[in-house]
């Protein structure tokens, strides 16, 4: 894989002069880290700029250069690498110039980034705070078993910091939470308290997140995805 500058270079030339087959071999290389949200959903950390070599570009130059060359079914996962971090990476005041965004450019994956948000708080809280299933008679020492108890309400709200985190970051929504840790040699959970049916609800509860948030990506960020690159 070349580094992003050279990348960069080589696709553009290779568009200028409509050298078609050099300009499809450099989007298969890029193809696995911005595939097409329809396709299937992988983990965020497999994806986007990390996969170049040298210098890891800032998400926003990788998103210029895939608007420019119009890769319309790459933009949509290009809008949320860059968007997941926040507004003070898509527009902070430290910004190198080749990482600044035309305000076209920023007002779609700002638009993006509080849709994306705002579906993550929505349904996490609806996941964590209102459960559908009760528990079974096994589980009578969870706080979460009287969910009116004020133990539970603290116990939901850790779970819930714990998913979301917080507005600065951006969104963690195609992100899989760790809810299990070592500690002294031994796999616990982010809240011991808490039951194992509970952590499996929410583990299967946030897949399905994931897939809702992947499949809504072109029409959070206003794309139409073309069958091919």
């Amino acid at each position: 894989m070349p580094d992003f500058v050279t990348f960069a270079s080589l696709l553009r030339i290779a568009t200028k002069y409509k050298m078609f087959a050099i300009r499809s071999r450099l989007l298969d290389v890029v193809r696995d880290a911005y595939p097409d949200p329809f396709e299937g959903l992988a983990p965020p950390e497999l994806l986007g700029e990390s996969v170049f070599s040298g210098r890891t570009p800032h998400p926003n130059e990788v998103l210029k250069l895939f608007v420019q060359q119009n890769l319309a079914s790459a933009l949509p996962m290009a809008y949320y690498m860059a968007a997941r971090r926040g507004v003070d990476s898509l527009m902070g005041g430290c910004l190198p110039a080749s990482a600044r965004l035309s305000p076209e450019i920023l007002c779609v994956a700002i638009k993006g980034l509080i849709a994306l948000r705002e579906m993550e708080l929505n349904e996490t809280h609806r996941l964590i705070f209102v459960p559908k299933e009760p528990h079974t008679r096994f589980t009578l020492a969870c706080p979460l078993f009287t969910p009116t108890d004020p133990a539970a309400v603290v116990a939901s709200q850790k779970v819930f910091d714990h998913i979301v985190g917080s507005s600065q970051l951006g969104t963690r929504v195609l992100q899989v939470p760790k809810f299990y840790e070592a500690r002294g040699g031994y796999i616990q959970s982010v809240d011991p308290s808490i039951c194992g049916n509970c952590v499996a609800r929410w583990v299967s509860g946030l897949a399905e997140l994931r897939k809702k948030a992947w499949a809504a990506l072109p029409d959070v960020f206003g794309l139409k995805v073309e069958p091919v690159l």
